[in-house]
């Protein structure tokens, strides 16, 4: 799995395709992207490519700028759709109220805007999940069978292996699955597959180590041993505590030079 860089609004380009909705001849975008039908028809059977082209455009401008503007609203205050598609429609005429100095100065102030109020937002959710990773972990560690490490792995022994157990440098086998502490899925091989030990999350690369062929564990893995701040993807939220089950199917040492 990758980790997850943080997302930064792109407001930037918000001035190079600023319309609003309600100029995409009456077209109507939704939060997801989906178009409803408009109606007030600008096109019809007879309508130039041209004109299609041009119109096509124009949705494909408003589509974006929407959800932007839906995600700028939740962040740092609602946009005008008005101002927006006055300040559209003046840019095709090459108008405009404000000097380019003043344009640049203000999308970089609102970027500033946007940017603190989503750093915010996300270190709110951090300490959520952080919070309730750290609870869950506390109660998961009275349970019978549950066994801790140093570092602070979580693990339950569901039945040992036989041979050489993992080591640093070796290629492993497994068959997982991995859930979020409220048992949400966020990835399942039920057939066999193979990693570099060594490239693994830090939850794994100890767990496994204490792993002989035909072992099976579950883990309960800390944010700081996952992947911690960062999260991954949009199921693993930063500061995510996980929980895997995994089958330890065979190792391969790495082939001497």
């Amino acid at each position: 799995m990758k980790k997850l860089v943080s997302k930064s609004v792109a407001l930037s380009l918000i001035a190079a395709a600023v319309l609003s909705v309600t100029a995409c001849g009456g077209k109507k975008v939704t939060v997801s992207g989906a178009l409803n039908v408009s109606s007030e028809k600008f096109l019809n059977e007879n309508s130039s490519f041209e004109d299609k082209a041009a119109y096509a455009i124009g949705v494909s401008l408003g589509t974006y700028v929407s959800r932007m503007k839906v995600e700028q609203d939740a962040l740092g205050g609602e946009l005008p759709s008005a101002a927006i598609a006055k300040g559209f429609n003046d840019g095709l005429n090459m108008n405009s109220e404000l000097s380019r100095e003043d344009i640049e100065g203000t999308l970089k102030a609102l970027d500033a805007k946007v940017k603190e109020a989503s750093d915010s937002r996300a270190q709110a959710v951090a300490e959520t999940n952080l919070k309730a990773g750290n609870e869950f972990l506390a109660k998961k560690a009275t349970e019978e069978g549950v066994q801790k490490t140093a570092s602070g792995l979580l693990f339950k022994v569901l039945a040992e292996g036989k041979g050489d157990k993992a080591a640093l440098g070796d290629t492993v086998s497994v068959i997982y699955k991995g859930t979020t502490i409220d048992g949400t899925v966020f990835d399942e091989q039920q057939n066999a597959v193979e990693f570099q030990l060594q490239n693994l999350i830090p939850g794994w690369v100890e767990g496994l180590q204490m792993m002989a062929p035909g072992a099976e564990y579950e883990f309960y893995i800390p944010a700081n041993l996952a992947y911690g701040e960062n999260g991954v993807g949009q199921v693993i939220k930063p500061n995510s505590a996980l929980v895997f089950y995994v089958k330890l199917v065979d190792v391969k040492k790495p082939e001497a030079k």
